[in-house]
């Protein structure tokens, strides 16, 4: 949506936003309960290499090639493998989900099943990832191709007549970063909770856990807070749901986003905030229920309670996207089971 011109009405909306925002923006970057990280401003070149800053390539890890089942520091689900095709960086790359018997194609957003169990013990979901911790290279779900494989997202390249692959500029991914099956953010209706209509996505989740995921492994996460981006640019509510993997060793001990170390919510309130600004666009700001404008320029973490609502929220939205196939409505329709575009 880069460059895209706003109606007279958004852009009064978004000067008056910001004009809000500055009114208790700090000099700096300062959020509350711990000191600030600095934001890591380097771009990455056109073509980054495909692999971890650390030097490995963990997000093409086989586990997941054989069976999800196999992928032995996360609960996957068995029965699913991952087919990759063309070379990971590229335009042409590919990850597709398939079944391990038959090898027919499974969707990760709209095949697999959501709720694993929600009691007292907490809210259990499945959940896929994009992206592993400590990477650059900006993989998401296809929403538009069949069955919805996992591709590079491209960037058009200013002034030339070609495309190419997306990386984080700002900094690496500061954790595994997916989306929760069967939800999505309705951008034909205002949020009920922010007032802003959602991004037409799946909703965002981010593992707070040690382990980096292989891309496109689906695996169990216990529902643990949520903060409420906005975007800065476009003006849409953009969830961010944060989980910790049932079988990462501190799960028993992170029942709420409150028992994640201020250090690491410090660090991915600087990345909602700043990322997008290294590619030219506006800071992005969040969700504050505390406030009378209902916005804030730094990030306002809610907890398990509150992120479960949002959560089954987003089921629901998803739930209408595909009975009255809305699909067809959003600018540029994708992709979903007997609802051809």
């Amino acid at each position: 949506m880069n460059g895209k011109k706003c109606k007279p009405l958004s852009c009064f909306v978004k000067m008056f936003l910001w004009a809000i925002l500055l009114g208790f923006s700090f000099s700096g970057v300062a959020f509350s309960k711990g000191p600030a990280l600095p934001g890591n401003t380097t771009i990455t070149p056109a073509f980054a290499p495909p692999c971890s800053s650390n030097g490995t390539c963990r997000e093409l890890d086989t586990c997941a090639d054989v069976d999800f089942g196999q992928c032995k520091a996360f609960k996957g689900i068995p029965g699913l493998q991952r087919v990759l095709s063309g070379s990971f960086g590229s335009l042409g790359f590919r990850a597709q989900t398939v079944n391990s018997k038959d090898k027919k194609p499974v969707s990760l957003w709209h095949h697999v099943p959501l709720i694993i169990s929600d009691d007292e013990k907490g809210f259990v979901v499945n959940a896929f990832f994009e992206i592993s911790r400590g990477t650059q290279a900006k993989v998401e779900l296809n929403k538009w191709e069949p069955h919805n494989p996992m591709w590079q997202d491209r960037k058009k390249v200013k002034d030339q007549n070609f495309k190419r692959p997306r990386y984080y500029a700002w900094s690496p991914a500061p954790g595994n970063y997916g989306a929760l099956p069967r939800t999505w953010e309705n951008v034909l209706e205002e949020d009920p909770i922010t007032g802003f209509p959602g991004d037409a996505d799946p909703i965002d989740v981010i593992d707070v856990g040690s382990a980096p995921s292989p891309l496109g492994l689906v695996y169990q996460v216990r529902v643990i807070g949520a903060l409420g981006m906005i975007d800065g640019t476009d003006l849409e509510t953009d969830w961010k749901i944060y989980v910790i993997n049932i079988k990462d060793p501190r799960a028993e001990k992170i029942k709420d986003i409150s028992d994640v170390p201020q250090e690491i919510k410090n660090r991915w309130g600087i990345f909602w905030r700043f990322y997008k600004t290294a590619k030219g666009l506006d800071e992005n700001f969040f969700y504050d229920p505390e406030s009378v404008r209902k916005v804030n320029a730094d990030p306002v973490w809610l907890g398990a309670k509150e992120a479960r609502k949002i959560v089954l929220d987003s089921a629901a939205a998803y739930r209408k996207l595909v009975l009255k196939c809305l699909n067809r409505k959003v600018k540029k329709p994708y992709w979903v089971p007997g609802c051809s575009p």
